[in-house]
């Protein structure tokens, strides 16, 4: 359980992967050639999710209870479930789909922790 000063910090963490989601997936038609084609590593993908996910879990839960506001784990939980379909389903997207569920992922997952963040400092 992580404490309460933390999640703020949590939440920035949050925006700021989910920042780097997209704009991975905005870059990697771009870099995905030569000695940059890691960037398009499916462990990549692999990695940034489950970092993203961790911190989903760390905040969405014990952030509710202090404001009970029910959007902010919906936008959480519906942005991760975006960026682990686009992630563990993606071939079955094709790429343009893979990319723009990314996208929307990102997004929501963005939206959802700065409400947190406001949200919080609101409820003290």
């Amino acid at each position: 359980m992580t404490s309460a000063s933390a999640r703020p910090r949590l939440d920035a963490t949050g925006i700021v992967l989910s920042a780097l989601c997209l704009i991975h997936c905005l870059a990697v038609p771009f870099l995905a050639t030569g000695a940059l084609a890691w960037a398009a590593s499916e462990s990549l993908h692999l990695g940034l999710t489950a970092a993203l996910g961790a911190v989903v879990v760390a905040v969405a839960v014990p952030s509710y209870r202090r404001h009970r506001q029910p959007l902010v784990p919906t936008l959480l939980a519906g942005g991760l479930a975006l960026l682990l379909a686009a992630t563990v389903g993606g071939g079955a997207l094709g790429e343009a789909g893979e990319g723009a569920v990314t996208m929307l992922g990102s997004v929501a997952l963005m939206v959802g922790h700065a409400l947190n963040l406001r949200l919080r400092a609101l409820a003290r």
